[in-house]
């Protein structure tokens, strides 16, 4: 019986590590297209190895205004800098680190747990 039970354990637990897992995944996800719709709102203006910037137009002074994407180490967070705004977009986040190319931006994320994701972003030409 006791046997039967570490065993329901060991499976149950297996089971919470495929969710949590599969939840990660969702997230990230999740984040790739709020990252991409982001940056669809303006211009790619500059990257730094852990920020990268683009450019908004005020609809209503038409004039250019700079926002970024950033980790925020005190949160361990991913977030849209934008005006006087704070968004959100990952959590769990220990770093980001940005590399440009002429044709694209690479970037890896590095979560509490020591998992890393990486992702990629096309500049649009302008």
């Amino acid at each position: 019986m006791f046997l039967l039970g570490i065993l329901g354990v060991f499976q149950q637990s297996k089971q919470v590590q495929q969710a949590v897992y599969g939840r990660n995944v969702q997230e990230w996800h999740i984040f790739l297209i709020q990252f991409e719709n982001k940056l669809a709102e303006g211009t790619f203006s500059r990257v730094s190895s852990n920020k990268i910037y683009y450019n908004k137009i005020n609809p209503t002074t038409n004039r250019k205004y700079e926002c970024r994407i950033e980790l925020n180490m005190n949160r361990n967070e991913i977030a849209i800098r934008e005006k006087n705004g704070y968004e959100p977009l990952l959590t769990e986040v220990k770093n980001i680190h940005f590399r440009k190319n002429s044709q694209y931006i690479l970037f890896t994320v590095t979560f509490l747990n020591g998992e890393q994701r990486n992702g990629k972003w096309t500049i649009e030409k302008t």
